[in-house]
């Protein structure tokens, strides 16, 4: 499988068609029915730090399962293009909401374990496929480079009521753009013919995991590429924060049309507690894609288009490498170190609110 995200010299993440760079069955018992709330690098990598908000445990959503509270969610803060809502009483008490299509949920009653595959769900991991001989991979963080693999089952997940949850460590490069976005999952919708203006936002339910994410510092990037880039360059692209692509397109065929936004999310404050992003349509960065150049578009021009599937990868802060921002000559005849990001995250809800 390969990304359809790369990120060249141009500012944000492009568009492309070749690669930049459970257990068994089961179904968890059923609450009454109440409607969810919609609201080993050359650079230092260091562990994120915790929030201060403790994650929930699985005797706490357990408890308030058997106590008859529902999943809600708090006030929500607003970033550029989405808003954040941390979520209360994780996985108690959640059924369909109206007018919205399901991309990956599990409700009430619903089968534990679920087949991703079966879902149309597939991933990619370049670390440990037929690339995985290549020299910088030696330097993610751990050894065993299946630990990047996308399962193909979901799995259930203690820290929400017992919820199936989408888990990987998406990893981003920093520095070269050849599989500079090293894993990643997309699902295909194509057949249930969801067109780009039927939508109205994306909701997105997910949690960073701080134990096995690990983000380089600035501070460790300015000093690893001193000889190669400005400081201000590694400013321009990264910040040190969780960042995710999300890509919902129309096919693989150029040029392919796109919707796409890059998440930046604060891990400080936001790690090991479930949190949901709802994200507008009429907010994502809309382009017309060919040989990875970007000719805006908009919502209007993408309204009746057939959805052929959406994709999640690791990113930068732009989506751009440091290799932009390097001559070919120079990058030939001194290639930089490489330095990795790894972010851990499980994802218990994706869906389409429709209008």
């Amino acid at each position: 499988m390969q990304s359809l995200i790369k990120s060249c010299a141009l500012p944000l993440a492009i568009l492309s068609l070749t690669a930049c760079g459970g257990g068994g069955g089961g179904s968890k018992p059923a609450p009454s029915p109440t409607p969810s709330s919609m609201a080993a690098s050359s650079v230092a990598a260091s562990s994120v730090a915790p929030s201060s908000t403790p994650a929930s445990s699985a005797a706490q959503s357990s408890s308030a399962a058997s106590a008859g509270a529902i999943e809600s969610t708090q006030a929500a803060a607003s970033y550029t293009g989405f808003t954040v809502a941390k979520i209360d009483n994780c996985g108690a008490g959640i059924t369909p909401a109206a007018n919205t299509f399901k991309l990956f949920a599990d409700y009430d009653g619903g089968v534990q374990n679920q087949s991703l595959s079966s879902l149309k769900f597939s991933g990619w991991n370049h670390s440990n496929n037929e690339n995985k001989g290549r020299a910088e991979w030696a330097k993610l963080n751990v050894s065993n480079h299946a630990t990047y693999d996308f399962a193909t089952s979901a799995k259930v997940n203690d820290s929400c009521n017992g919820v199936d949850t989408i888990n990987m460590v998406l990893v981003k490069k920093i520095a070269d753009w050849d599989f500079q976005h090293s894993n990643g999952f997309e699902k295909n919708i194509t057949a249930d013919g969801i067109e780009f203006g039927d939508i109205e936002n994306v909701i997105i339910d997910l949690k960073i995991n701080s134990a096995k994410t690990f983000l380089p510092s600035i501070d460790s990037l300015k000093s690893t590429y001193a000889s190669h880039v400005s400081g201000d360059a590694i400013d321009e692209i990264e910040s040190g924060k969780v960042n995710i692509g999300m890509v919902i397109y129309d096919g693989k065929t150029e040029p392919v049309l796109d919707a796409k936004r890059i998440i930046q999310l604060d891990q400080s404050v936001l790690a090991d507690q479930w949190i949901r992003l709802t994200i507008p349509m009429k907010d994502l960065q809309f382009c017309s894609n060919t040989s990875y150049h970007c000719t805006p578009k908009t919502l209007a021009d993408l309204s009746n288009k057939v959805i052929a599937g959406i994709q999640f990868v690791g990113e930068t802060k732009t989506g751009a490498v440091l290799r932009s921002k390097i001559t070919d000559a120079n990058w030939k005849s001194a290639t930089p170190p490489e330095a990795f990001k790894e972010m851990d995250i499980s994802i218990k809800k994706i869906e389409f609110q429709l209008k």
